[in-house]
């Protein structure tokens, strides 16, 4: 399932464009654990520039793959909306 999710990631993200970080090489390495259960974690940039997704084996002792997409900055309706 893992790995069927960071294929999407990666397909999306060659169709809109946004920046990544090892998306291609963590599909890879998934699609070599694909029968194994796995554990994830996620890592947000102090500035939420950019998203991490890390991917661990069952116990979490070993990092498989780590992947990185960066966020676009909020527009200024973004903004706004927010504020009221």
């Amino acid at each position: 399932m893992v790995a069927g999710i960071a294929a999407t990631r990666l397909r999306r993200s060659l169709k809109i464009g946004p920046t990544t970080l090892g998306l291609d090489e963590t599909v890879e390495i998934l699609a070599q654990h694909c029968d194994e259960q796995l554990r994830t974690g996620i890592i947000d940039a102090a500035d939420q520039s950019w998203h991490f997704t890390l991917y661990f084996n069952a116990t979490g002792t070993e990092l498989l793959a780590c992947s990185g997409v960066e966020r676009e900055p909020p527009s200024q309706e973004d903004g706004q909306k927010l504020q009221l």
